[in-house]
């Protein structure tokens, strides 16, 4: 390994003393790496509105998610082209999601200790979660929505009871899982590990909380808690957060150590 990436390492005996080390883990790698990979969480960011942008003029995304089966379907087959592009861009948007919890495991532990291990752990359980969710619009709902049209009443029935049960299994794994559980616990986590090292700037670590509170908010529904959240609230402050964390990496400069 370059001696030009500085690590961190954990344990409380050197929660203070590794200070500057820690902080330097964005810090003391070269401008360039720091620019690649800033560039690549702002790409990353902007994935996040693009099915929006191609799945909202086609079949009114996210909105149609609420319609009755049977409308869904009809959208679906009346633009698989455009279904296919905007949920194949939310794949790649969620499979980036483990390098994401990488990086930032990275950047406030140094990829050493069991928060590290963690913070991974939960990011690869969000990203596999969400993928296993999305695939059902990639594969099993446009092959419901190919048969649906021709479909006699009580043959269309029964897709539109399958489409429905897949929906909401999809759904459960994607949206419950994925995003707001798992996703929301490994920023969690992370923006402990981030105070505890002192890593982060503090703005940038209670920004990062507020993200993962609300995240964390989208699954209460699911278990019974009347707290209602809004997807796009939730999104928007994550993407936000991570523009930020972006900027701060690029920009972060090494801080002195505390005597």
């Amino acid at each position: 390994m370059s001696n030009s990436i500085s690590f961190v390492r954990s344990g409380p005996e050197n929660a203070v003393s590794d200070h500057g080390t820690q902080a330097k883990s964005g810090a003391a790698i070269s401008f360039k790496l720091r620019f690649g990979i800033a560039l690549f969480l702002i790409v990353e960011a902007l994935l996040a509105f693009a099915p929006l942008a191609i799945l909202g003029p086609a079949i009114g995304w996210p909105a149609s998610l609420r319609d009755p089966a049977g409308q869904q379907l009809a959208a679906i087959a009346a633009a698989p082209l455009a279904l296919s592009l905007g949920y194949s861009v939310y794949l790649l948007y969620s499979l980036a999601i483990l390098p994401v919890a990488v990086i930032v495991a990275w950047r406030v532990t140094g990829l050493t200790g069991k928060l590290s291990a963690l913070i991974v752990a939960l990011g690869a359980l969000s990203a596999l979660s969400r993928v296993i969710g999305i695939l059902r619009w990639l594969t099993v709902m446009p092959i419901l929505a190919s048969g649906y049209a021709s479909a006699d009443p009580e043959t269309r029935a029964a897709i539109e009871l399958t489409f429905s049960a897949i929906n909401s299994y999809g759904g459960g794994i994607g949206e419950v899982l994925g995003v707001a559980l798992f996703g929301g616990l490994w920023l969690l986590v992370a923006m402990a590990a981030a105070l505890r090292s002192r890593s982060l700037p503090l703005w940038l670590i209670v920004f990062g909380v507020v993200a993962a509170v609300l995240q964390l908010a989208l699954a209460a529904p699911t278990l019974g808690i009347a707290v209602q959240v809004p997807v796009a609230v939730a999104v928007t402050v994550f993407v936000l957060w991570l523009v930020a964390f972006a900027v701060q990496l690029l920009f972060a400069s090494a801080p002195k150590t505390p005597k």
